[in-house]
């Protein structure tokens, strides 16, 4: 896979919802969801295996990375539709999907989309 399609796939993924795409969590989500596509086991420990790499990288904390994406993922949540929200998670339209569960859907997403690509019958 390479990496700037994985990046590409991941930006059309997110283009469903309403996010601040300015913002430096943003680019925080798109490095957390690539990390995450790249390596599934990355997902059994986000703070250490997402959200370290990822302040590192930022020179921030884990923390702050972590506070940021929650942040990003809650103003999605109230801009974007319910409808598509339930489309996209088949959720119940008042739940809000978890920070841990929108990385990783949208990673499971990612990843089968690519790998689908691949695929020769």
């Amino acid at each position: 896979m390479d990496d700037r399609e994985v990046i590409r796939e991941i930006i059309v993924e997110l283009n469903h919802f309403k996010f601040r795409r300015s913002s430096i969590s943003y680019q925080y989500l798109i490095d957390a969801i690539y990390l995450v596509v790249k390596d599934r086991n990355t997902m059994r420990d986000l703070k250490k295996y997402v959200y370290l790499p990822i302040s590192k990288k930022y020179k921030t904390k884990p923390e702050n990375v972590q506070w940021s994406l929650s942040k990003l993922v809650d103003l999605m949540y109230m801009n974007t539709p319910s409808k598509i929200i339930y489309d996209y998670f088949k959720y119940f339209m008042d739940e809000k999907p978890t920070l841990k569960f929108f990385i990783v859907s949208i990673a499971r997403n990612v990843y089968e989309k690519l790998n689908d690509k691949y695929i020769y019958y």
